[in-house]
């Protein structure tokens, strides 16, 4: 155990010395979807000889010599196996994507492995959803959790533009995406930020004024952690618990978050059906549902387990504990 401990303490130096370095180079990347990214990596692995860039290295997970990288980083990295040795080239086995200007540690592309930690379009809708939420909100929060927080991006995004906050707890139940929360939190400077290893609401203690999240809430038949969201209501399953669970953790003032992927089928939508039903027993929660996106991962409805699914769509749901003052 103490050499495993040793081991991540080391990597997480070479991070963030990888981070400052590439801060300093004003280094931005937007990641996108999988199938765009693969099909942009075919595309730049037919450019030959070619210098590869610091975003073709970190961004898109190109394969590089080792003259394309400085060499006190690259010496750092191997050092730390934090690259992958192909021959006579390298890959790294981290990623780098920016939000504003924040940068972020994520997973290796393609991210296939069960504990891999992504960082993709939803993290920039759900960030921008909850950044433009809490703008329109009259009262501040001071304690907050982020459940399945994986990259802790929306966390940290919101601690830079609602400075008024006292602590943001972030809880996921995979220790990587701990271990990555924890090295993009060091390196925004946010030591209002807490990492908590929990199953959903299970390792938080008290109440909270504010709950967000952005779970997974797909079927994947590798029951991938940060895109698998349970059998149950099509892939709904961990967003339906949080609703449950989040609603008994609100302070009087509280609000819950939740940005998912929502399943239509011809009889309708059976998730916000459940969600009808529940808020039936909270007559003291104002709450709604919003469809944003009709249409998200098409392909998706080629699988087995989708067979009776017409689309999936984008939903924002919002909850607020009722007031004298509502």
């Amino acid at each position: 155990m103490n050499q495993i401990l040793e081991i991540q303490s080391s990597q997480q130096q070479a991070l963030h010395f990888l981070l400052d370095f590439l801060k300093q180079q004003q280094y931005q990347f937007t990641a996108i979807t999988p199938l765009s990214h693969q099909r942009i990596l075919d595309r730049k692995r037919s450019e030959k000889n070619k210098y590869k860039t610091l975003q073709d290295i970190f961004g898109w997970n190109l394969e590089f010599t080792i003259t394309d990288l400085d060499p006190v980083l690259f010496s750092l990295l191997l050092e730390h196996q934090l690259l992958e040795v192909q021959d006579n080239t390298y890959k790294s086995l981290i990623r780098v994507a920016s939000l504003e200007d924040e940068l972020f540690i994520h997973s290796a592309f393609p991210t296939t492995q069960q504990d891999a930690i992504f960082f993709g379009p939803d993290t920039y809708r759900f960030a921008y959803h909850l950044k433009q939420y809490l703008s329109c909100q009259a009262n501040s929060f001071k304690r907050a959790a982020e459940i399945c927080c994986g990259t802790s991006a929306a966390a940290i995004h919101i601690a830079k533009h609602f400075p008024d906050h006292e602590e943001i707890f972030v809880a996921d139940l995979n220790p990587k995406a701990l271990l990555y929360s924890q090295i993009n939190i060091d390196f925004s400077g946010f030591n209002s930020i807490h990492p908590v290893q929990s199953n959903l609401f299970s390792g938080l203690e008290g109440q909270f004024d504010l709950i967000f999240a952005n779970p997974p809430y797909l079927i994947d038949p590798d029951q991938r952690q940060y895109r698998h969201g349970g059998n149950e209501l099509d892939g709904n399953e961990l967003s339906f618990k949080i609703i449950k669970q989040g609603l008994q953790r609100l302070s009087p003032d509280g609000r819950l978050f939740l940005y998912t992927g929502v399943t239509i089928c011809q009889d309708g939508n059976r998730f916000l059906q459940h969600l009808e039903a529940l808020m039936k027993q909270h007559q003291n929660i104002d709450w709604c549902y919003e469809e944003i996106d009709p249409d998200i991962f098409g392909e998706e409805l080629e699988q087995p387990a989708y067979q009776h699914v017409d689309r999936i769509a984008l939903a924002l749901l919002k909850f607020k504990v009722k007031t004298d003052r509502t």
